[in-house]
């Protein structure tokens, strides 16, 4: 789920705005839920946007956008860059050694990671990692996951990649999607007592290496209902690590206009006040028992963690004149991952982003 700002300079002064996009909503929207999912929609027209314009590669976003829109260049780069360091982590966790791995996404939307490593398009320094994927789980509103179990059981080229394509089943009136390695749910995080349950019924290993993904998913729902999931799986599995992206910052002008300008369209991020800054988004982890905890915002993932010839590249695509805004945007997204384990806290400990010489963006000629 993205958020997606626009910003002008005025007079030479940068002043800001934000115009909140979700172009498959009705005006009249009944439910802050709603607006919610919505933002599936968006994230996932963001995606395909980048995707055209050979940011990075994603051969089956495009089966999920009815309506392909070109975003703005400092969204485009933003997308890139959530996508290069969740991937990162996921390709780095695949790789350890040892047992197949599980891959649990919250709020996964219509996200494809599951077939671009089955595909080898998401691979590690070219090794494919498909081999080591036990089961890939994705939960989201039953609304989500059944538009997902259609499109998946209607195109050849997602079926065709689930290990038993012969033998998928649809559960729970067209809500769930059951296969060999790649199971969907329909259901509601904040009930994460029956996701659970229904988690463990589909096949969740609570003895294999997992990693747990959300991307702005936490941020929607109660520091409770955040803290209660996290705490499940520290108190219930063995190997666990975790990913999550999402905003920080709310207490500057630029944070208060973002909760400002998306109230406005009935949505609330709740969980934005109790996890602030990288401190407290470190100390949340820490607090629930995880034993290793690093996060970093936006910013320092493109100017630090990405490779020079990465950069160079990205800047030849699009012209990226707003450099001042797009630091600031950046300032206010976070990346996380934390790990809790007992056999593998070594081995987990080394996936992280890898610092790079620190460079100045030059724009292309």
């Amino acid at each position: 789920m993205l958020h997606v700002f626009q910003f002008v300079l005025r007079g030479g002064r940068a002043q800001l705005f934000s115009l909140y996009k979700m172009n498959f909503f009705d005006e009249e929207i009944q439910t802050s839920d709603d607006v919610v999912r919505g933002t599936n929609d968006d994230a996932t027209v963001s995606r395909l946007s980048a995707v055209n314009l050979r940011y990075f590669q994603d051969p089956f976003v495009k089966l999920f956008v009815k309506r392909p829109i070109r975003r703005s260049p400092i969204i485009n780069r933003g997308t890139f860059i959530r996508s290069y360091a969740i991937d990162s982590i996921v390709s780095q966790f695949l790789n350890i050694p040892g047992p197949k791995k599980q891959i649990v996404a919250l709020g996964a939307g219509f996200d494809t990671r599951y077939f671009n490593i089955k595909a080898g398009i998401l691979n590690h320094k070219g090794n494919t990692l498909s081999e080591n994927l036990a089961t890939y789980f994705e939960v989201d509103f039953s609304e989500i996951t059944m538009k997902k179990a259609m499109m998946i059981k209607k195109r050849k080229e997602l079926c065709s990649l689930l290990a038993d394509s012969d033998q998928v089943k649809i559960g729970r009136g067209g809500m769930d999607l059951l296969s060999k390695d790649y199971s969907i749910l329909g259901g509601d995080l904040r009930n994460w007592s029956d996701i659970a349950n229904r988690l463990m019924e589909a096949g969740l290993d609570l003895e294999l290496p997992t990693l747990f993904i959300s991307e702005c998913v936490f941020i929607y729902i109660s520091p409770e209902e955040s803290n209660t999931i996290l705490k499940w799986i520290t108190d219930n599995m063995k190997n666990t690590m975790f990913t999550l992206y999402e905003q920080i910052k709310p207490d500057d002008a630029f944070g208060k206009m973002m909760i400002r300008n998306l109230k406005s369209r009935d949505i609330e991020l709740k969980g934005l006040q109790a996890f602030p800054d990288l401190t407290h988004q470190e100390k949340r982890f820490k607090d629930l028992g995880w034993q290793i905890a690093k996060v970093v915002d936006i910013n320092t993932i493109h100017d630090k963690y990405l490779e020079r010839s990465e950069i160079m590249r990205i800047s030849k695509l699009e012209i990226l004149d707003e450099l001042e805004e797009w630091h600031l945007l950046s300032a206010h997204y976070c990346v996380a991952w934390a790990v809790n384990s007992i056999d593998f806290v070594q081995e987990f400990n080394s996936v992280q982003l890898q610092a790079h010489e620190t460079i100045n963006i030059q724009q292309p000629i």
